[in-house]
């Protein structure tokens, strides 16, 4: 058990103590790019380890719990190497949301010369890196991901991950012979232990993948690293309507908890919880999740907000229990 996780100033029951560790305090393993023989080694947290890559070989990717608990698992993975990708200009004018009036989008340029590979979960994934529930296995399932009935979903790099800040958020992958796929960041493609998770690079789903290459060419992107192909993406709006929905770590522990947003139409940027009347920022764990202070927000309801990437809000109050717990409204639309 980690001692960075326990919160201070309190003295647990056994039982307590139990129940902390079986909830974990840390974040999944990223998923790796696939192509040539290699070993590579995930970021792992909340009791699990994170997606290994495929695209035509094997390896190993392992994952360590960052929480009072923890766990390894091991699959296959793959790297090689390849030159940052170039960046121009934002884009991603695309509308969604329903939470009022339009902002600007205040996406991140669009990446010109990218790249792409492709994983599956039960190449060594117990949980993904941003703590999304994976819902399904052959063919591969993450909850909130708008796209290809969940199966449409990615690991980006470390760079782009910006340590679980595009969590969440939806990019459009585009091929220079037209073909285009639109998928959601769930998890995360670590540059320590995978050369080819460079920056501009994404490791899909292998579902998603095959909407745009043949499972045979496995690592696209020529600007990037790979063999064959010209790869572009951007972000793009998440099409989301209902509200955006929050999630408690530990539905039954009072003293100490962490929340994680979900179903976002934009990256979250900031959490905030009301304690004693006053907002204190939430920090982001490299696992998406979102601590404040040493986590003892005090009695239930939680006065919760949340800021996206475009600077509007929403608000929800949440019940000390399990499961999503909805916000007042989704976000607004940007363009």
């Amino acid at each position: 058990m980690k001692l960075d996780c326990v919160p201070t100033g309190i003295l647990w029951p056994l039982l307590s103590l139990i129940a902390l560790g079986a909830a974990g305090c840390g974040g999944d393993g990223g998923g790796d790019a696939g192509g040539t023989d290699s070993t590579s080694t995930a970021a792992g947290g909340e009791g699990g380890a994170g997606a290994a890559g495929a695209g035509g070989a094997s390896g190993a990717t392992t994952g360590t719990g960052a929480g009072p608990s923890s766990s390894a698992t091991t699959g296959g993975a793959s790297t090689s190497s390849g030159d940052p990708g170039a960046t121009t200009t934002a884009t991603a004018t695309t509308t969604t949301g329903t939470g009022g009036p339009s902002v600007s989008c205040n996406y991140p340029a669009e990446t010109a010369n990218g790249s792409i590979t492709f994983y599956t979960l039960d190449m060594g994934s117990t949980e993904v890196n941003c703590s999304y529930q994976i819902t399904g296995r052959n063919p591969d399932v993450v909850a909130h991901v708008p796209f290809g009935g969940g199966q449409y979903f990615a690991a980006i790099n470390t760079t782009d991950y910006d340590s679980a800040g595009m969590c969440g958020a939806c990019v459009e992958v585009s091929r220079d012979d037209g073909r285009k796929v639109q998928a959601m960041v769930v998890d995360q493609c670590p540059i320590a232990t995978n050369p080819k998770c460079v920056k501009g690079h994404i490791d899909l789903s292998k579902n998603a993948f095959l909407q745009i290459g043949e499972e045979r060419e496995g690592y696209l992107g020529t600007t990037n690293g790979g063999a064959a192909g010209k790869i572009s993406w951007r972000y793009i709006p998440c099409p989301a309507t209902d509200p955006v929905t929050f999630r408690l770590k530990d539905a039954t522990n009072r003293y100490w908890n962490e929340i994680v947003v979900e179903g976002h139409a934009h990256p979250i940027e900031k959490v905030e919880v009301e304690i004693n009347g006053t907002w204190q920022t939430a920090t982001r764990q490299s696992y998406n999740y979102f601590l404040v202070g040493d986590g003892d927000m005090g009695p239930a309801p939680y006065h919760v907000r949340a800021t996206d990437i475009n600077g509007s809000t929403v608000e929800a109050m949440l019940d000390l229990k399990a499961g999503a717990q909805p916000a007042s409204a989704q976000l607004p639309a940007c363009d």
